[in-house]
């Protein structure tokens, strides 16, 4: 790493949003969502045209046909092209994925629900075509085919455990498949799409030189071709459009914009990006070829966007090839057409994620290959940038380490004070890179982890199978249940096993070897079933485009990467509600089986009426009163650790031969409001449906009586050292933190639980009484922003119960 030049920190800090972006913003304001039918009408037509062909062929030619069809507009306000949707904000579908997810689509009702309470509008004409391409698609995609399968070997067992909420549901959401990675973004910036042709261009004649027979590479590597000269066409066609409106332009400013716009396009991304704005057009071109491949889930992660864009950035301030004002422009552009894409979520997916802006991640700071610190003055940009946007998304991780300048981390807090809500977060450098080194991954190659969606550590050398075998978490809130109920689940369905009448436990360990056995059959049975999704799903649906852009083997190898591979493929997993658990194996520990003020039939009787009546709400009051995690009490932080340790032996106990055992990643998202809905009371006081506790390690909601620094003594001992990445949510006032002797304050808090090996830790500076005000009155606090679990969210965007329980957490002061 260079020498950092501190200079710009001043001026940096000293920008404000440029005229441009305050449009934009007002534009995203005032245009409201849009729900486009355009790419649903060329993937239908693809589909039929090219009925017959390999499957591989089929879908690079599927792309092909939206890249060189689908509408394409300059906005006014646009120097950077390329969005998902021609309005500022808009939706696009995908039958072709996950066929009949949409809540709606058959009702005439003029507009589909796309969150827990908001609407787009939709006219008569763009309605049919989306049911014409719905009816091309519905009964043929990877999950309804997969489903078919799975109810051959264990007949409605996964849909009647999906509907407990005892397993996330995957499969038939439209975030089907969740097979992804980073794109490459090192090397497509300094190699060109071109290089990659050549390179598929090459395989094929070694091909026909050796006489190869396996047709599946040669597809393959056909399939590359088509999808790159249509990444490239995308490019041409917005440099065609950018010198039609030059024509016409009378305002010779803009007009020499679309003239800049035509010439960029025309040169990347087919070739090497040679300046800053050329590599942020480039990514943005390549960001949405990815999306149209896959909307739902393929949306563009920026990896570690201040390391492969700071040769760019830093060569082209030091010549004056570009003025700083100039580049944060660019910058906050592609930040913000990347943190305003839009997504439509079936009805279980809308209550695990609470929001309908794409998961979009940036990861700063951090190590280098090496293993010295690489903040620079990019990072410092990208979070000045991004305080000053104040958006939802992207989800922004600072990389922390021993070696972590104060001033990044200074200016994180004040970019997390002008958000509020979480952004940015941060995870430990020290920690994810010994867990990967640990699980046989070498050092350098460690130290290049970003962050996928939320907070999931990721490789931008592996391909993440998360959740696309339709296995990414159980609720072991849901699994102590199945043990209080002999394996029936809330709904009276018997989708656990029988671990005997708890009645008739004798001891305390009978109870917690039950939750364990239940768990084990559980998600033995989920990665069992996800393994016979991997073989299935591949028949039905390709990603040639993610495949060439994100995996550098794949190439090589010809191989998909939905098709797992022992090289580069990862499988994560989440245990959730451990803390739910461990709370309420405490309170069963301590009044049933050791002070003996309850019997086990009687604080059933209590839990299944939901403490209902006088004698329930006593009881409800004693549970609350046991020992609870983040308190800084031993036993009870002793007992999560116990149950975060067994679990985890549990899930990397499955065989996955010949594939990477399951990673252990316990992120957030607003999975404790979807979790609780399959949860009836616990014995920790919380009440039937409630939310689960969020995140991985935040206390219960209102059960850390003893202040911040308890919390992470109890989150310490806690450890969930074995999670790549565990969730801890905290709370504080913001009329608190705001003089530069709180900011120190804050600094080295967090300094000192990483130091610890603390794994994440993320802070919503808001205060109670403001949360109260929004849900009251939500047209005046339109853009509050708040971390829920893994994400950040706008707060009146929230369902009621998911704003209760943001309210509901204790709010902290330093």
């Amino acid at each position: 790493m260079t020498d950092i030049n501190k200079k710009l920190f001043d001026q940096i800090d000293k920008l404000t949003l440029s005229k441009r972006i305050q449009q934009w913003k007002q534009a995203v304001k005032s245009s409201g969502w849009r729900l486009f039918a355009d790419r649903a009408k060329w993937t239908a037509e693809s589909w039929k045209e090219t009925e017959g062909e390999d499957i591989q062929i089929r879908r690079a030619k599927l792309l092909e046909k939206i890249l060189k069809n689908i509408e394409i507009r300059i906005l006014d306000f646009d120097v950077i092209v390329g969005r998902l949707t021609p309005n500022v904000i808009g939706c696009a579908t995908s039958f072709d994925i996950s066929g009949d997810y949409i809540p709606g689509l058959w009702e005439d009702k003029g507009e589909i629900n796309v969150t827990m309470d908001a609407n787009v509008g939709l006219d008569r004409e763009s309605l049919e075509v989306l049911r014409d391409s719905a009816r091309v698609f519905i009964g043929k995609t990877a999950p309804e085919m997969t489903y078919k399968v799975w109810e051959q070997v264990v007949g409605s067992w996964a849909k009647d455990a999906e509907d407990a909420k005892l397993k996330d549901p995957t499969l038939d959401t439209g975030f089907f498949p969740q097979c992804t990675s980073v794109l490459m973004w090192g090397n497509i910036l300094n190699k060109g799409v071109r290089s990659f042709i050549d390179e598929a261009k090459a395989h094929i004649d070694e091909f026909i030189k050796n006489q190869d027979t396996n047709i599946d590479k040669l597809h393959f590597w056909r399939s590359a071709i088509i999808v790159c000269e249509a990444a490239i066409a995308h490019a041409h066609r917005y440099a065609a459009l950018a010198r039609k409106m030059a024509e016409s332009e009378p305002k010779a400013e803009r007009k020499a914009e679309l003239l800049e716009i035509a010439r960029i396009c025309e040169y990347v991304p087919e070739h090497p990006a040679r300046t800053f704005h050329e590599a942020l057009q480039c990514m943005a071109i390549m960001g949405v070829c990815k999306n149209y491949e896959n909307p739902m889930h393929n949306n563009p992660q920026w990896g570690r966007g201040d390391q492969y864009l700071y040769k760019y950035f830093i060569n082209d301030i030091n010549s004056g090839r570009i003025k700083l004002e100039r580049a944060a422009e660019l910058l906050a552009e592609l930040i913000g057409r990347w943190g305003t894409q839009t997504f439509i979520a079936a009805e279980s997916l809308k209550q695990s994620h609470q929001i309908n802006f794409a998961i979009n991640n940036i990861m700063l700071g951090g190590v280098d290959k090496n293993g010295v610190d690489a903040t620079n003055e990019l990072t410092y940009l990208f979070l000045h940038m991004v305080g000053l946007l104040q958006l939802s998304s992207p989800t922004v991780g600072l990389r922390w380490n021993k070696g972590t300048p104060d001033w990044i981390m200074s200016k994180a807090i004040r970019t997390n004070m002008a958000t509020k809500g979480g952004i940015p977060l941060f995870e430990n450098d020290e920690v994810v890179i010994s867990h990967f080194v640990e699980d046989g991954v070498p050092a350098e190659e460690a130290r290049e982890w970003c962050g996928l969606g939320c907070v999931y550590p990721c490789l931008p050398s592996k391909a993440e199978h998360y959740g696309s075998d339709g296995v990414a978490a159980t609720n072991m809130a849901g699994m102590l249940h199945l043990a209080l109920h002999n394996g029936i689940d809330i709904n009276g369905r018997l989708t656990g096993v029988q671990t005997g009448d708890p009645k008739e436990f004798k001891s305390f360990n009978d109870l917690y070897n039950a939750v364990m056995i239940q768990h084990k059959f559980f998600t033995h049975r989920v990665f069992w079933l996800g393994a016979i999704a991997r073989k299935e799903q591949p028949k039905y649906v390709r990603l040639p485009f993610l495949s060439v852009m994100g995996i550098e083997k794949t190439m090589k190898n010809g191989q998909d990467l939905l098709i797992p591979h022992p090289d580069y493929s990862n499988f994560g997993f989440s245990d959730r509600a451990l803390i739910d658990t461990a709370d309420s194996l405490m309170a069963i520990k301590k009044l049933v089986f050791d002070d003996k003020k309850l019997t086990m039939s009687e604080l059933l009787d209590v839990l299944d009426s939901n403490f209902e009546g006088k004698k329930g709400e006593e009881i409800r009051q004693m549970c609350i009163r046991q020992p609870k995690y983040g308190n800084d009490i031993d036993e009870v932080d002793s007992l999560v650790a116990k149950v975060s340790k067994d679990s985890y032996d549990i899930i990397r106990s499955y065989d996955n031969s010949p594939y990477r055992k399951y990673l252990v990643a316990r992120e957030g998202l607003a999975w404790h409001y979807f979790g609780g809905l399959g949860v009836g009371a616990l014995p920790n006081g919380r009440k039937s449906l409630e939310p689960l506790n969020d995140g991985s390690l935040s206390p219960m909601r209102g059960a850390d009586k003893k202040g911040p620094t308890a919390v992470l003594r109890s989150a310490l001992k806690a450890g969930s050292r074995e999670s790549y990445a565990s969730v801890l949510n905290q709370k504080f006032s913001s009329s608190i933190v705001q003089s530069e002797e709180s900011i120190g304050k804050l600094v080295a808090y967090t300094n000192a639980f990483m130091g610890n090996d603390g794994s994440h830790i993320q802070y919503n500076m808001v205060d109670t009484n403001e949360l109260k005000d929004a849900k009251v009155n939500p047209e005046k606090h339109k853009d509050l922003i708040v971390r829920i679990g893994g994400f950040s969210a706008y707060f009146t965007q929230l369902s009621p119960g998911i704003q209760d329980d943001v309210i509901n957490r204790s709010e902290h002061n330093l």
